[in-house]
């Protein structure tokens, strides 16, 4: 291993997009004190896709002749850069801050013992005790030495990750699982706020719920290769681990395990939604972040509010999303979401440029529930709204409700993960299946749930062609009875 030292220019890095803020309380900032990772070479090495980000791709010269897991690089500077940063806020911005340390190497690697760069920047955290959040993720039992900083900062919450408690599954070594379990044990004796992250979730034993539990923590994060690799497994799919182990994507097991731990009364998150899932500390933190005051209320005021001063015109489709009165959060599950109001069909496209026509103003992308939407009729005729949800898992957990306007009847739907979508004054369509091979099209268009309800309704003129590119699909999976099996493993009991 390969050990270098440079001074850098900043430490905190802004988190505007990316897992950090998909949450319902998203960090402000990351930390990264090194560059590389020293366990790239272990097990986790197998399906780390911190490579493929730009933190490694962007790397010093130093580090361009290395491969992941290698050679690293420490920020010999970086406890003074945090200290001057953080003395220069006001009181109110410091409030504001929550931050992930790392989102890209283990903080507490083996040279860490060495040259204490976390140990310095914890003991700078401790000088400033109105921060909102301060998060350390690690698999590493160095933690340890910490606990005494850890348990003085108000704020901060040692994020700890066990992905099994099967040896075995570490197929190059690495922190063992049993040892991890024994630190998140002495974390909580300790009075260390902690998490324990099953991040990637790997086979394991029937009991491991239980297991879990035993530690004391209270606080779980579940996450798996589709859900997690932010690509709906594409990233996954291009490590090792994908050729290692057959059912990678099998999500199954992973749910169940969310499910037996939120059986025991624990607080459980899935995936990126769940490591930005930690509430806010400070009124400063509520009121700085977008959405942020809202999320810590709930009550009937706030739906009220959806509407406008005034309300929907008599016989509108109206679109409820989540349950009324819950707390308030971004939609989970979903990056991109949409209503479009149908006009005509464009067969050179597939997904949403299929459909020809105008979006819904105000659902796109990030979607706060509970909410109330008026569909609103555009100027010129319309022939369908179509909603549309792209899963941050499986293609098959996507979202699709065709509508027409229908007076008196309702549409029910449910998302992949539990959400309630109802729709008033509408009626759902259904959308046939299109064979592979048709008409010599891609597979994108063909399996496209888009591309087969335009075909449906408006017909192929025979002539006009595909002009986007085919995207290569790692799985097989993009079939009828794929869609089928899919929406039976999820149908909720």
């Amino acid at each position: 291993m390969e050990v270098f030292e440079r001074q850098a220019k900043s430490i905190l890095s802004s988190s505007s997009n990316g897992p950090l803020v998909q949450g319902r309380y998203p960090f402000t900032h990351s930390l990264s004190p090194f560059t590389g990772c020293q366990f790239g070479q272990t097990s986790c090495g197998l399906f780390c896709y911190a490579a493929k980000q730009q933190n490694w791709h962007f790397r010093s010269a130093a580090l361009k002749p290395f491969d992941w897991g290698k050679a690293v690089e420490f920020k010999a500077n970086a406890p003074e850069l945090l200290a001057d940063y953080l003395a220069r806020c006001t009181v109110s911005q410091r409030q504001q801050l929550r931050i992930f340390m790392s989102p890209t190497t283990d903080p507490y690697m083996p040279i860490e013992k060495q040259h204490q760069l976390t140990r310095r920047l914890l003991e700078v955290f401790a000088r400033f005790p109105d921060l909102d959040l301060l998060v350390i993720q690690t698999r590493s039992p160095l933690v340890v030495r910490d606990f005494d900083l850890l348990a003085r900062i108000p704020y901060a919450w040692l994020s700890l990750t066990i992905e099994s408690d099967i040896e075995e599954q570490q197929l190059r070594g690495g922190p063992l699982f049993s040892t991890r379990l024994q630190v998140a044990e002495a974390a909580v004796e300790s009075g260390v706020r902690t998490q324990i992250s099953i991040s990637p979730c790997l086979p394991h034993r029937t009991g491991f719920a239980a297991t879990l539990l035993e530690t004391g923590v209270t606080r779980f994060v579940v996450d798996t290769f589709v859900s997690g690799d932010g690509h709906g497994g594409e990233r996954t799919a291009k490590l090792p681990y994908s050729r290692l182990v057959e059912d990678w994507e099998d999500e199954a097991p992973a749910r169940a395990l969310a499910a037996q731990l939120a059986a025991a009364g624990v607080d459980v998150g899935w995936s990126a939604e769940g490591f930005s899932a930690i509430p806010y500390r400070t009124e400063e933190a509520k009121k700085g972040h977008p959405g942020g005051a809202a999320a810590a209320e709930d009550g009937p005021e706030l739906q009220l509010s959806m509407f406008g001063p005034e309300p929907p015109p008599e016989g509108a489709m109206v679109l409820t999303l989540g349950e009324p009165g819950a707390p308030r959060q971004s939609l989970p599950g979903f990056p991109y979401f949409w209503i479009k109001y149908v006009t005509g069909f464009d067969a050179r496209h597939h997904c949403a440029q299929c459909l020809t026509g105008w979006f819904h103003k105000g659902i796109w992308s990030t979607v706060k529930i509970p909410s109330v939407h008026v569909l609103n009729q555009p100027k010129e005729p319309w022939r369908y709204a179509y909603l549309c949800g792209v899963a941050d898992t499986h293609w098959a957990d996507n979202l699709h409700v065709p509508l027409v306007p229908a007076p008196g009847e309702a549409v029910e739907a449910v998302t992949f993960n539990g959400v309630r979508v109802h729709v008033t004054n509408a009626r759902r369509l259904e959308i046939p299946w299109i064979e592979e091979g048709w008409n010599d099209f891609p597979r994108s268009y063909t399996t496209c749930r888009n591309f087969q309800f335009a075909v449906a309704q408006f017909g192929y003129d025979g002539v006009t062609r595909p002009v986007q590119p085919e995207f290569a699909n790692p799985k097989n999976g993009r079939s009828l009875s794929a869609l089928k099996r899919r929406g039976r493993q999820r149908k909720p009991e």
